[in-house]
């Protein structure tokens, strides 16, 4: 059964559905009506082949501007007939109506009341777009003025109208480049229209308002800027073309009127008084352009416009690019620098996955909850009661520690899993596990000391215990309230090395020698000094414990300091196991045999350093710690050699599984140090597993493996294991703290981006008040209201997109010097400064889409001006 809501969206959805097939039926419907309308009133029309058919009907046209006292009646009635050739002349006084007329006639203009009459079709219910096509398909105009686009060239100044009517590029070109040719103008096509003389000016206009074959030419006042040879060309010129169209034409000079026109027509406070040749009512002539589209300009031309008219102003355009790009930079700096440092980041982890790995323990620590337990107690806050609650915390820590039982089960579930995907790797690994078994390697590994002035080979894991007993007393010497295990914690001897080539060999260059791969081989590791710390040279046999007297506080490592690296290849060591180092004495205690190289059974494995590597200069972290390191495979033989000796079988017959071992140096009187099972290499069961991860990425998917193993249905929660991750809190800590700054930051430098966006829109404003004239031609030639919105926006664009590409670029360029300056100060850091491909390109997006917006208002301004307004700005 379906939900409530369920049927809410349902119906909701059906009735959206339904609106948007009646809107689209209702509107297919009105748009079919009105086209059967236009046809059956064009068919009505008894068209006529006569010379002295009518082209255009002037009915009681009359012309009122303003309003109530301050109306003006510009024209009062007027009843004129056009045929469709002959050449017309306009006579009478400035403000008698002549210029008022010519833009009704054009479509500029709308009268106030009364009936235009085109080819006998009436205009009382045309709209925009009708007006629009008449202008651009039966309409050329000629001014006093000229009127061209100065930005634009010749030729394209004469190919506007064609843009408009749809007509492609090569035929646009070719009929400009005739026309131009037809008016005297061959050779001028490219100059543009400050290149010119006046007359050569007007030419350019005549020839725009043929190129487009209009049947009626109104030409305002055409020879009024003009000398009287040019003006006289120029009326020859219009007399030719009047041949086979109507030319209409406003003039203040009689003379010229009456020596061209056919025709001349008389004003005088908005009402006839003349016409010397009216034409007799013998039918409408029929268009020749019925044809044609309706005009429309593509948004190429919008652009064209547009960037032309940015290039005539090239130092504005660069300057107003620059203040739009600040805001970019900043944005675009901050995201380059968060990125950077993100990346950073996560280098910085995956390099850490080496020293802190994934790590599933018997007794872990789950820190998943921890940010919940610590504050969510299903309590409300500042609650207004008095009352003092209890909250668990004890119980919620405790319930942190987890124990974790490592079966075969779950080693296979995860083994399985880094074998599959290393398989998938091209150089061979993804994952490298590392295992724990309770033990000391370095209680198994035996070097020649000099300890005391006694020379004895020693177990690694007993110089250092010895050392942490003296660094103890010279604390208390010197009391110092302090305790120390450090020189255990913090100075290791010894590390296993993963069991994974490419691992190391990513993070490490060999120096000297070979890798070390057998169980008996090993590894020197110096750091990026090549220095290792005197414990390890004394393991080395290079340097002497030595001690003034009873003072702990001047114990010193004697001897040289520094040595060759093939003094180094080739230092031996020794393995013993269990049965050679300890001798049974009854009970549960045992006494650890000490040997000198004279005294060293014939059992003992000899080991040697087979090379030294140190760590790459492009690593800050590596999986190895400084001093020696031995091989996975040696630990296994420790275990499979130990796990039946006799000290382990007497400590597996201990009720604590524990034995006692004496030392020949233990002066205490104690019993001994007391070893467990696990401690003397008696369990092969896996006490610790680390998982190292080649980058942040697989360890995520690692995680969710083993999340994997806990979320199988039917699990106990005693069954379950769960892994520590230290290093994902303190770098999620560190993500977060980054994506906290650069929220801050960009929120700061979007302000100046919306600033620059505003200032954008102001310009734009400015260039429209600058280009109120080109408005008007525009409009004047066919253009619509939302192609002149769409010329500005398009100017918007360009101008953002300069913008934004600008911004880009300066970013990309000041990351050179924020990338050398930070890798002068901060090791490792790689290129800090990285704007991803990505970013750039949504900022480019932001920056044009704000500039869109910002000069949405500036565009519809200019897509309300008033045409005729606008040709009689300056």
């Amino acid at each position: 059964s379906m939900s409530t809501a369920e049927i809410i969206v349902s119906v909701l959805g059906l009735a959206i559905f339904a609106g948007i097939m009646v809107v689209c039926i209702t509107g297919y419907t009105l748009k079919k009506r009105s086209v059967s309308k236009k046809k059956k009133i064009k068919k009505d029309v008894d068209y006529s082949d006569a010379s002295d058919a009518i082209s255009l009907k002037l009915k009681k046209i009359v012309k009122v501007y303003g309003e109530g006292e301050n109306a003006v009646n510009a024209l009062k009635g007027i009843n004129l007939d056009f045929r469709k050739n002959e050449f017309v002349s306009i006579l009478g006084p400035s403000g008698c109506g002549k210029t008022t007329l010519l833009n009704i006639v054009g479509g500029l203009d709308r009268y106030t009341s009364g009936d235009l009459v085109i080819n006998g079709v009436s205009t009382k219910h045309f709209t925009d777009a009708d007006w629009d096509t008449y202008r651009n398909n039966s309409i050329g105009f000629v001014f006093q003025s000229y009127n061209l686009i100065p930005h634009q060239t010749v030729i394209k100044n004469v190919e506007l109208a064609l843009t408009l009517s749809g007509v492609s590029a090569s035929e646009r070109h070719e009929r400009a480049k005739a026309v131009l040719e037809k008016v005297g103008l061959k050779g001028q096509a490219h100059k543009l229209p400050n290149q010119l003389s006046g007359g050569q000016m007007q030419r350019v206009a005549i020839a725009r308002a043929l190129v487009n074959d209009p049947e009626i030419i109104l030409a305002d006042e055409p020879t009024g800027a003009l000398d009287t040879d040019t003006s006289l060309q120029v009326m020859d010129l219009l007399k030719e073309v009047a041949h086979d169209r109507l030319v209409i034409m406003v003039t203040h000079n009689p003379d010229l009127a009456e020596k061209y026109s056919t025709r001349i027509i008389r004003l005088l406070d908005g009402e006839k008084t003349g016409d010397t040749n009216p034409p007799a009512d013998v039918g409408f002539s029929k268009p020749k352009n019925e044809e044609k589209g309706r005009a429309a300009m593509k948004v190429g031309t919008a652009f064209a416009l547009s960037l032309s008219n940015l290039r005539t102003k090239k130092g504005r355009t660069t300057m107003t690019s620059i203040a739009g790009s600040i805001g970019i930079i900043g944005i675009a700096l901050v995201l380059a620098v968060s990125t950077g440092f993100s990346g950073y980041v996560n280098r910085l982890q995956s390099e850490t996955l080496s020293v802190y790995p994934l790590s599933v323990s018997e007794s872990t620590v789950d820190l998943s909850d921890f940010d919940k337990l610590m504050h969510d107690t299903g309590l409300e806050k500042f609650p207004l009661v008095e009352k003092v609650y209890t909250k668990k915390m004890f119980s919620d820590l405790t319930n942190m520690l987890k124990s974790n039982k490592l079966t075969g089960e779950y080693l296979k579930y995860v083994e399985d899993f880094a074998e599959e995907q290393n398989a998938k790797e091209k150089d061979g690994w993804k994952y490298c596990l590392q295992k724990g078994y309770g033990f000391d390697v370095n209680n198994y590994i035996f070097a020649n000391i000099n300890f005391m002035d006694n020379v004895s080979v020693m177990p690694v894991d007993q110089l250092v215990y010895y050392l942490q007993c003296l660094f103890d007393e010279g604390l208390k010497n010197s009391e110092m309230n302090i305790s120390s295990s450090f020189v255990r914690e913090y100075i290791p001897t010894m590390s296993e090395i993963p069991d994974s080539r490419q691992l190391i060999e990513s993070q490490y260059d060999l120096l000297s020698g070979e890798w070390a791969t057998e169980e008996n081989e090993l590894l020197l590791v110096v750091d990026s000094k090549n220095c290792v710390t005197d414990i390890t040279l004394a393991l080395l046999g290079f340097r002497t414990l030595k001690m003034d007297g009873t003072n702990y506080e001047k114990v010193e490592f004697g001897g040289d300091e520094e040595f060759t690296f093939d003094e180094v290849i080739g230092k031996e060591f020794y393995y013993l196991d269990n049965d050679t180092r300890y001798s049974y004495i009854g009970g549960n205690t045992f006494f650890q045999n000490y040997y000198t190289l004279d005294t060293l059974p014939e059992n003992a494995m000899k080991m040697k350093i087979t090379g030294i590597v140190r760590i790459k200069e492009s690593v800050s972290q590596g999986v190895l710690d400084t001093g020696l390191a031995y091989t996975s495979s040696f630990v296994q033989k420790i275990i499979e050699n130990n796990i039946d000796s006799e000290v382990v079988s007497v400590a597996e017959a201990q009720e604590d599984k524990t034995v006692y071992i004496k030392s020949v140096l233990d002066t205490s009187g104690s019993a001994g140090r007391a070893n467990s099972v696990r401690k003397l290499a008696g369990s092969d069961q896996v006490t610790k597993l680390q998982i190292y991860s080649i980058g942040y990425e697989a360890k995520e998917e690692m995680k969710t493996h083993l999340d994997g193993w806990n979320d199988t249905e039917g699990r106990s929660e005693e069954d379950k294991v769960y892994y520590s991750d230290s290093t994902a809190m303190l770098f999620s800590a560190l993500n977060s703290i980054v994506d906290a700054v650069k929220i801050v930051l960009i929120a700061f430098t979007a302000i100046s981006l919306v600033v620059s966006s505003i200032m954008i829109g102001i310009i734009t404003y400015v260039s429209v008040v600058e280009r109120t004239k080109e408005i008007g031609v525009l409009r004047s030639i066919g253009a619509r209201k939302k192609d002149i919105s769409r010329i500005f926006n398009a100017e918007t664009f360009l101008i953002g997109l300069f913008a934004g590409i600008l911004g880009v670029l300066i970013t990309y360029i000041l990351s050179v010097p924020i990338n050398l300056i930070l890798a002068h100060f901060i090791k490792n850091v790689g290129n800090i400064a990285a704007l991803k491909i990505t970013d750039a390109l949504i900022l480019v997006v932001i920056s044009f889409v704000l500039t869109l917006i910002a000069g949405v208002i500036p565009a519809r301004i200019a897509a309300e001006k008033d045409p005729v307004v606008a040709l009689r700005s300056e």
